[in-house]
């Protein structure tokens, strides 16, 4: 659903519209009125900007931690870590975790990126990098975590 703000030409009142709704009323002469005082949209509104839901690569992108976050029991971070919470999943105290995806068939692995989310873990929590290469079928998923995690799971089996 992709919305528009509209600013009444009355009122100056902005108004949150169904971009879909709005261009079939229009068609129809269906009036589409203002929130604010009740006058027709359709006859003076201005479209001030359309609200975007991001690009293709973004929703993958929130879609891989959504997976990630149901598959591990925990939760998408705000923002994919980018105000105060870090990382773009975690389970309190267990892991927290990065997310990446391709459509290629390589994936550059920087050791930086590694070193971030390992920063971003609280000193019990299991830092791990999810890679998603989706331009395979079906799609790859790897887990690359440090050597320490990786020895601390052995040792619980």
């Amino acid at each position: 659903m992709t919305m528009i703000s509209m600013e009444c030409s009355d009122c100056k009142g902005v108004n949150k519209v169904n971009s879909f709704i709005f261009r079939v009323r229009k068609k129809t002469g269906l009036e589409y009125t203002c929130e604010h005082c009740g006058s027709n949209l359709n006859e003076g509104g201005v479209k001030l900007h359309k609200k975007s839901r991001g690009t293709d690569s973004q929703k993958r992108s929130r879609k891989q931690e959504k997976r990630l976050a149901r598959d591990l029991g925990g939760r998408v971070q705000p923002a994919s870590g980018a105000g105060s919470a870090k990382g773009d999943v975690r389970v309190a105290g267990d892991v927290r975790a990065e997310c990446k995806l391709t459509r290629a068939k390589s994936f550059n692995l920087k050791l930086s990126d590694l070193e971030k989310i390992e920063g971003e873990a609280s000193g019990e929590e299991m830092p791990l990098l999810h890679l998603e290469f989706q331009g395979v079928s079906p799609h790859k998923k790897y887990v690359v975590l440090p050597y320490w995690a990786f020895q601390s799971l052995m040792e619980e089996q």
